[in-house]
């Protein structure tokens, strides 16, 4: 359990009230995490949510370029963000690794308890799950433009 003041902070529960917010709070813990630590890896089975107190955790994918297989960051996940979202949505495959980039303090929430939530709760369900579409949304933009950028950079280099 976690104090729900802390969520108050996190985007993705923007539109919950306090009441909402403190039945969120009772599924959550704190973890930290050492720098360079890997918290998961990309296409495991995606089981927990994180929402970043402190410190910086970067995502990262393989990028497959002939003849080679590249490693790029697409994302640095800062304070009042959250990462880990496939373990609320299905297939519930994780589509990136997390990686510290810096010491982090984070959240966690078993995926499993608040999709349970979630059903008991379609208040909470539909305010979540509406939010964390935007969240989705931008990472998808910023990872079209990240390809784009690697893209150019193999037919400049002839990786």
């Amino acid at each position: 359990m976690v104090p729900y003041r802390l969520l108050q902070s996190f985007e993705v529960f923007n539109g919950l009230t306090d009441d909402e917010l403190k039945l969120v709070a009772n599924m959550g813990r704190e973890e930290a995490f050492e720098e360079e630590a890997l918290i998961f890896a990309e296409d495991t089975q995606a089981e927990t949510f994180y929402c970043v107190l402190e410190g910086r955790v970067a995502l990262r994918f393989r990028l497959l370029t002939r003849p080679m297989t590249k490693e790029t960051t697409i994302d640095t996940v800062r304070k009042g963000e959250v990462f880990g979202w496939s373990a609320l949505v299905r297939p519930h495959r994780l589509t990136a690794s997390a990686i510290c980039a810096e010491k982090a303090r984070c959240i966690t929430f078993s995926g499993k308890e608040l999709q349970q939530l979630f059903q008991e709760n379609c208040h909470i369900g539909y305010v979540v799950l509406e939010n964390l579409a935007e969240v989705i949304a931008t990472r998808l933009r910023d990872v079209r433009l990240q390809l784009i950028r690697e893209v150019g950079q193999s037919i400049i280099h002839g990786w």
